[in-house]
């Protein structure tokens, strides 16, 4: 007797019914699933420039990234360079009890700077038992907007270049003057005399280098610069359309604000004493007159030429005097 289609007997499940059709599946192309703006089209293929993928996790961070981005690993790429000493503020060397410091002014940039000067003052102070004589610090900001607000009674220690005063730890580099290099230098008698004579002041060094393109350079003091002190830079400044741009800029000269046009395409102004005293502190140290090569090198019109090692170059171009060792 034949078993029953229905009969669970059966040593196998029963087949579950056929469909009357199956759709097959297939994957569709990328360009049906995603489609790219035409914008985007002409992109190309994408790559892994940018990104790179440590080594640890895997895990993709930018070339930049000190270390993985990934919070459970936390490898490290690499170290950061370290922080620069600061030169907020660099003590003059004065030759005397006087405290003069070349303070950076934050508010208007890197390269511009101001005199504060520090000192002590006494106060006698009536008690009961008598007089106290006390000894109190005090500060002197010649930024003109600071020396405004002293004026008008706001309490001048609390001046931002003050404080950068009273913390200060670094002290200026002093610069020696050989009178062989001076001789040799084409200048006037007159302009030679004066830089001899302001050399030879007890006064301190007559040129201390304060960063790396600012230098304190010594002066008759005037209304002006009552301190007897004034700031030089020597700059360079690298251009996509020029090669190097050599720039030197002293207090000792009024800035004329341009009309429109760029700083850099105005006429330089006339050299004054106080580079060539600089000039004269380089050509005395080997190490400078390699790094301040190119001012070494300069012509009548004011302008920086090539360099010319050994020597000056006067309005002529010829070269005279060796730089003593």
């Amino acid at each position: 007797m034949a078993a029953s289609p229905l009969s669970l007997s059966g040593t196998h499940p029963p087949r579950p019914p056929s469909l009357p059709f199956q759709v097959p599946q297939r994957m569709e192309p990328a360009s049906v699933r995603t489609k790219v703006p035409s914008f985007l089209s002409d992109l190309g293929k994408a790559t892994l420039r940018g990104i790179r993928k440590c080594p640890r996790c895997g895990t993709y961070n930018g070339t930049r990234g000190l270390s993985c981005k990934n919070k459970n690993c936390g490898t490290v790429f690499r170290y950061g360079t370290r922080k620069q000493p600061s030169v907020d503020a660099v003590k003059i060397i004065t030759g005397s009890d006087l405290q003069v410091y070349s303070v950076r002014q934050r508010d208007r940039g890197p390269d511009y700077r101001c005199f504060v000067e520090l000192g002590v003052s006494e106060t006698a102070i009536q008690t009961v038992d008598g007089t106290i004589i006390t000894q109190l610090s005090s500060g002197r900001c010649y930024v003109p907007s600071c020396l405004k607000a002293a004026a008008q009674g706001v309490v001048e220690n609390q001046c931002q270049h003050v404080k950068l005063a009273l913390n200060c730890q670094t002290e200026a580099t002093p610069l020696t003057l050989k009178s062989s290099v001076l001789n040799s230098m084409q200048a006037s008698p007159e302009t030679k005399q004066t830089i001899w004579q302001l050399a030879t002041e007890p006064t301190g060094p007559l040129v201390q280098r304060i960063t790396k393109n600012i230098l304190v350079v010594k002066c008759k003091a005037s209304q002006k610069h009552s301190l007897g002190y004034l700031h030089a830079s020597f700059a360079q400044k690298m251009s996509a359309k020029t090669l190097a741009d050599h720039r030197f800029s002293c207090s000792c000269q009024a800035l004329k604000p341009g009309k429109g046009g760029p700083a850099e395409e105005e006429a330089p102004p006339p050299r004054c004493i106080h580079f060539f005293a600089c000039i004269c502190a380089f050509a005395s140290d080997e190490s400078l007159a390699q790094e301040f090569a190119d001012f070494l090198a300069y012509d009548s019109g004011g302008r920086c030429g090539a360099a010319t090692h050994g020597g000056f170059r006067g309005a002529g171009g010829g070269r005279r005097g060796a730089v003593s060792g």
